[in-house]
């Protein structure tokens, strides 16, 4: 079962990977599947839209929505905001 992120959201990536580990988030198949891939390769979803990262996944665009509800976002346009903000900041450092 899909857990929901309800503390206050991480501030960045490291403390969002933080977070599902320390949390033991457990989602479906498919769904760990966008998670994994996004996570480890940011500029998926910074430069991409829900339709691009569920053709990645091989998932549906809908698996990719619920993936970033599930870690506590508001939707994808959220998700993709906290992405492009994390690769500025690893540009600046």
């Amino acid at each position: 079962m899909t857990e929901r992120l309800d503390t206050e959201r991480p501030a960045n990536l490291i403390d969002l990977k933080q977070w599902v580990v320390a949390n033991r988030l457990v989602l479906p198949t498919q769904q760990e599947l966008v998670a994994r891939a996004v996570l480890a390769r940011p500029d998926v979803v910074a430069f991409g839209t829900t339709a691009s990262v569920a053709r990645l996944c091989s998932v549906s665009p809908s698996t990719v929505l619920r993936v970033s509800t599930a870690l506590g976002f508001g939707g994808f346009r959220e998700f993709r905001n906290f992405f492009r903000q994390h690769l500025r900041m690893s540009a600046k450092g």
